[in-house]
């Protein structure tokens, strides 16, 4: 018997009506959690997709991932499910599906604030027009100003009935309004706004416009600055009132007999609707539930790591996806309140909350994001610093036997649980930051990694929690690992692996005195001699990106020991305090050799110009004198000008941001090695220091 093909795909097609989906939804079957919090898309996108789908355009298609784990999960809403736990999962499309289930079910979503509101689409089923909800809409009783409020009916009829008596209502008092400014027409009374955008919105209502028309319509805009369909007819105005208190009338003497004449002739065609039409027109809205999509099914066989690279590779409308997101889901699905903390946790670390000065993670040095604390808790709690391992801790899978057990499940997320309260306490998070301040990184401006800030907090609450290790000897220690994991570029480079080996190495640690001689022992074998005196300055020391970590922390050290700024009477950390910062930022960097000099008369590229060795901060009006003037000639202005009499403090200066006395005599080439050697001992004595 010939072998059965091996499956190649790795899916099972699974289609549907919407209504199917939202009914998985309702009882607990399908779970929807936030794969993006808040609620990313614009009303505006919701509209558009309500377009799409009435006019039978496709809207792509979903991807499913088929839950095995048993359990308590999170589902959309907040109303109890028939089951608790979810079949279905969805993996890509999750936005889609929770702005069409919010509306047909009319369910809360959150916004940037993380405050709940309705999306609210509004719908002109005489035009066929979906709209963001507004002034207008509300105005305009041809909308249905919440389309949440027809689908959510068990029964169209009762709703389609009240909607076209209102229409005939509100036509039969356009119509009269069309007949009283005839009358004024014909008397050459004047028109008001109101009767100007009547008389647009008719003019309008064919789309094609002559140039008559056209004509009247910019002598009307002239006027009033009417716009299509700007102002709607306000129906609780008197039948042939005229509101002369209205600014921007126009003189009916103004208009042509011809103009006149073909106003007349318009406003005298009565506004009519074909009810048939209009009923179908929200039918066919009702029954968008029908509306046909396509999902895929992950086949259960997958392991985890292949599930997370399927998931990484998705690629939605040019955003990609990445694994932290489908770990994110997975904490959303089997812990959401342990979500909702990290992302109040995230959003308040970026925004000063008056109500929680006292208790907020707001700092100006690191905004984590969820994945960075996704990180730190599983390092913190499992000694693993792959994030794909946070999928194997969510789901109970163990890691030895590969097997997913419940049981397991359970005594891990607790584990999670613990370690996630101890990463997100503010009071041990200042403590960490306040370690990084001390060190003289105070400014987001100084970090070159995020890396380096969430795998020294992972050491940092190990070694307080686990090792007792005191506040002291945390500064100490923990701030000499950031330090040189930073100068290192430790975490640049494959981050995770990295991670992973290096809690491998500390996990043997039995007490304090085990973890700080294994610290020291791992710094020593790679900051040597040679790595001040030959690696620092030929190699790290060569670019100025911001990312350059040894140009960051040479100005951390000038922060730390309280350095004046260059030509000036300030201290660096005076000028990166963010209380102190206008609008134009103190601190400019500035080309010890200037930049056009540079560029202009010794015909050097921009590479050559931006050597980190060649910059420094300055006051901003200080950069601003220099200009394009030769080192020498500037120099000695600021000398005989600004300093004099005052030489040895100038050179003082000068020696602690590691400018040597003569460097305007030195050539470019000689300046740039000369002031690097420096800049790296300064940075190895701060080091030494800590």
């Amino acid at each position: 018997m010939p072998k059965a093909p091996e499956q190649t795909a790795l899916f099972n097609p699974f289609n549907g009506h919407l209504e199917q989906l939202f009914g998985y939804i309702d009882v607990g079957d399908l779970g929807l959690p936030d794969i993006q919090r808040p609620f990313v898309w614009k009303d505006a996108k919701v509209r558009d997709l309500f377009d799409s789908i009435y006019r039978g355009f496709p809207i792509g298609s979903y991807l499913f991932w088929r839950n095995s784990v048993a359990g308590n999960t999170h589902q959309i809403g907040i109303e109890e499910r028939e089951h608790n736990d979810p079949v279905l999962l969805i993996i890509d499309g999750q936005q889609r599906l929770t702005a069409l289930y919010a509306v047909f079910r009319k369910k809360k979503v959150k916004d940037e604030n993380y405050e709940n509101r309705n999306i609210v689409i509004s719908f002109n089923p005489v035009s066929e027009e979906f709209k963001v909800a507004d002034a207008s809409t509300i105005k305009n009783p041809e909308f249905i100003n919440n389309i949440s409020d027809f689908l959510t009916k068990t029964s169209t009829r009762t709703f389609i009935n009240t909607y076209l008596l209102g229409l005939q209502r509100y036509y039969q008092q356009l119509t009269q309004k069309q007949k009283n400014i005839i009358s004024k027409i014909r008397k050459d009374g004047d028109l008001n706004q109101e009767d100007m955008a009547v008389v647009a919105d008719k003019l309008l209502a064919d789309g094609v416009l002559s140039d008559e028309e056209e004509i009247i319509l910019e002598k009307f805009g002239r006027v009033s600055g009417i716009q299509e369909n700007d102002d709607e007819l306000n129906s609780n105005e008197e039948e042939g009132g005229d509101n002369e208190e209205m600014s921007g009338a126009i003189e009916s003497t103004t208009l042509t007999k011809s103009e006149k004449d073909l106003l007349c002739r318009v406003l005298d065609e009565p506004v009519t609707f074909e009810e048939d039409a209009i009923s179908e027109r929200l039918e066919k809205l009702y029954n968008l539930k029908n509306y046909p999509f396509n999902a895929l099914e992950i086949i259960p066989s997958l392991d985890e790591e292949k599930i997370a690279d399927i998931f990484t590779r998705i690629n939605s409308k040019g955003t990609v996806l990445k694994q932290a997101d489908f770990i994110l889901t997975l904490l959303s699905v089997f812990w959401e309140e342990g979500r909702e903390e990290i992302d109040k946790f995230c959003q308040n670390a970026k925004k000063q909350n008056d109500k929680e000065k006292g208790d907020s993670p707001f700092n100006y040095i690191f905004e984590p994001s969820p994945k960075d604390l996704i990180r730190v808790i599983v390092g913190l709690g499992f000694k693993r610093g792959k994030m794909k391992d946070a999928y194997s801790i969510l789901t109970g899978r163990d890691f030895v036997t590969r097997k997913t057990v419940l049981s397991l499940r359970d005594e891990q997320l607790g584990r999670f649980k613990e370690a996630q309260k101890k990463v997100l306490d503010n009071v041990t998070w200042h403590q960490f930051l306040k370690l990084l301040i001390g060190l003289g990184f105070k400014s987001s401006e100084l970090i070159s990694s995020s890396n380096n800030i969430a795998n020294a907090y992972i050491l940092f609450l190990i070694a307080k929690h686990e090792l007792g290790l005191d506040h002291r000897e945390l500064d100490k220690y923990i701030g000499k690992w950031f330090f040189f994991s930073s100068i290192t570029s430790r975490y640049s480079f494959s981050p995770e692996s990295q991670m992973d080996a290096d809690l491998n190495y500390f996990k043997v640690a039995r007490n304090k005195g085990e973890f700080i001689a294994l610290l020291e022992r791992a710094i020593d074998s790679e900051i040597t001699s040679d790595f001040w005196e030959i690696t620092v300055p030929n190699k790290l020391l060569v670019s100025s990106s911001k990312k350059n970590a040894i140009r960051n922390a040479f100005f951390a050290c000038l922060i730390k020991n309280n350095t004046r700024v260059l030509f000036s009477d300030r201290t660096v950390d005076d000028l990166f305090k963010p209380e102190m910062k206008p609008k134009k930022k103190n601190l400019e960097k500035h080309h010890l050799f200037p930049k056009d000099y540079l560029s202009k008369k010794l015909k050097l590229d921009r590479t050559a110009v931006n050597q980190a060795a060649n910059f420094t901060y300055l006051e901003f009006e200080d950069n601003i004198d220099i200009g394009g003037e030769s080192p020498k000639k500037y120099f000695n202005e600021i000398k005989n000008t600004h300093f004099k009499g005052r030489e040895d403090e100038l050179f003082n200066v000068m020696r602690e941001h590691c400018v040597p006395e003569n460097f305007y005599d030195m050539t470019y080439d000689d300046f740039l090695k000369n002031r690097r050697n420096l800049m790296s001992q300064l940075v190895r004595k701060n080091f030494e220091r800590v």
